[in-house]
Order: C-alpha cells, then structure tokens, then sequence
C-alpha cells in the first residue's frame, strides 16, 4: 500500500522521475520576488566579510566559482523557499512526505577565462561513505513501487539568471538506476543522447535524485550564472552532516521554528509539508 503522500506527485510526474531522474518546474520565483533575492545575494557579493551575517559564509571554489553557505540563516527569503509549496509538493512527493533540509548554498559562476583547467566532472552525491561495488547506498537510495517513489537523497537547482542551451546544469537522465561504471571519456555539457544540459528560465527550479550523474557545464554567457542549491533527505532516518550540519544551534534564533522543524530529524509530518497541503487542497 502506497503512504497518503502517493498522490502528491502526478502520474505523469512519476513517470518522468522515474525514467529521467528529474523534474522541471517552471516560473516557480516569480520576477517581484526573484528581485529580492538578488538584491540580497549581490549585497552579500560585494559586501566587506564583516557585514555579512554568521553563519552565512562567502568562499571562492574553483577559478570562477563563489559560494554563499547557510543563506537561510542570513535572511528570511531563503527560509521561504526552503519551505516554498511548489517545491515542497515535490520533494514530499520524492520522500514519502517526510523530507528534511540539509544544505542551502548560493553558487554564483562566471565566464571561464581562456586556458582555465577544466574541473568539470560528473558526480553523484553520497553521505561521504564509499559503499562496495554492488551495495546500495541507504543515504542515497531510490525505488519505485506501488504507484509511488522513494528517493532518499535529492536536490534543487534555483536559476536566479536565464540558463541558455548548452550551458549551465548537466546531467545524464536515468543515470539514477544505474548500476554500471561511468565511461571516463563522457564529458560534462550537451553530448546528445547521453548527457543534456537543461534551458532554464529565471526563476525555474530542477528537483533531481543525487544519484543522478550531474555536474555544471563551463558557463560561456556574458553575464554569470547564479543558482540556489537546496538538499533534502529521508527525515525519518538520515541525519546528514558532511556539510556543516543543520539545523546550526548557535544561530536557532535566526530562523523560525518551521525552518528549525524542516532541518531537524523527525518522523512526523513537518509543518511546511501540512501547510503546502493547505495551499493545494492536497
């Protein structure tokens, strides 16, 4: 018997979860809101490292890449996406309506300069523990069965700036089943059938299982590329610490109660998963 959350997702969403690995949601940030949010981010961009708020933390990884970590702790923009019901209606649907935030960064990425090394590689995320060949990773699983999904390990990426063909998030779709090797020579970008990158518009939003093969294309716009990461996991079980930790103690103050309860293990059902239901009549 499927748990009462089957139904948060369509058919037609699980069918394409399940044979690509990801889902597209489009025009989830609309342009009012999405302004706000850059606002913030640029200010934290440009600002002196004192006026930055702890726990948020600025760090430069790559040659052209920035980071913002903890960005809900520094602002309550990024505690209502976190929470936001189109999203939440989906990464319910992907965990049995029991997910639980693990990580929130903020990527801004620029133009690669001429003769930059290439560093891009496709991945797949885990809790930081290589199981044997043949295992299933429990922090990183996915089944399907009984009209419903269970992907105990999945990601968001928030386009904050037009995502044209051919650059920006790549992946390989229905990479999430498989069992074999990953080919040394595929290469990260759009190499039609096997790896795409995904057109995004600002404000668009991928939710996709992490044992997806997924990397960032070299970015090849004018103007850089700037995307949220949001991680969730299985709440009942998995409390992932690889990436600092939340919720972060020291600084409970800062988010609400809703937020604390979404990051924290629990078994029962989160107030932003009751209050999306309320929004959708679910």
């Amino acid at each position: 018997m499927a748990s009462p959350y089957a139904h948060l997702l369509t058919d037609n969403e699980k069918w394409h979860f399940d044979l690509q690995g990801y889902l597209h949601l489009r025009g989830v940030i609309a342009p009012e809101r999405l302004g706000r949010i850059l606002e913030v981010v640029d200010h934290w961009l440009s600002a002196d490292e004192y006026e930055i708020p702890a726990p948020v933390l600025r760090h430069r990884q790559e040659p052209y890449k920035t980071h913002l970590d903890h960005i809900q702790y520094g602002h309550r923009l990024f505690q209502e996406l976190n929470a936001d019901p189109e999203i939440i209606r989906v990464v319910a649907g992907l965990t049995m309506g029991m997910p639980r935030l693990f990580h929130c960064n903020f990527t801004k990425m620029d133009r690669a300069a001429p003769g930059d090394a290439d560093v891009q590689a496709y991945h797949r995320d885990d809790s930081g523990f290589k199981f044997p060949p043949g295992f299933r990773n429990p922090h990183n699983d996915y089944q399907a069965a009984g009209g419903e999904i269970y992907c105990s390990h999945l990601a968001t990426w928030i386009a904050l700036a037009d995502v044209p063909a051919g650059t920006g998030f790549s992946l390989v779709p229905g990479s999430h089943k498989s069992a074999f090797g990953t080919p040394d020579a595929l290469k990260v970008g759009d190499y039609l059938p096997v790896s795409i990158t995904v057109p995004m518009d600002a404000g668009d939003v991928l939710i996709f299982s992490t044992h997806l093969l997924h990397d960032a294309a070299a970015w090849t716009q004018d103007y850089p590329r700037m995307n949220i990461f949001q991680r969730y996991q299985f709440s009942a079980y998995f409390n992932e610490s690889g990436k600092g930790g939340l919720p972060i103690d020291e600084y409970r103050d800062q988010i609400t109660e809703e937020e604390y309860e979404l990051e924290s293990l629990s078994k029962d059902e989160k107030a932003a998963v009751t209050r999306m239901r309320r929004h959708f009549g679910l």
